[in-house]
């Protein structure tokens, strides 16, 4: 089980097929595990 937080949940939904997402579980009070946590927040910085 992969805890995740709400941007990279929905990210995955668009990625994975509902077997896969069967494996992530939404956890926005605990830290990301998500692979692509750091590519996904790192585009809301822009300066």
């Amino acid at each position: 089980m992969i805890d995740v937080c709400p941007v990279c949940y929905k990210f995955l939904q668009t990625i994975y097929d509902k077997k896969k997402m069967k494996e992530v579980r939404l956890a926005p009070d605990k830290e990301c595990k998500s692979m692509y946590h750091k590519k996904l927040t790192d585009s809301f910085k822009t300066f």
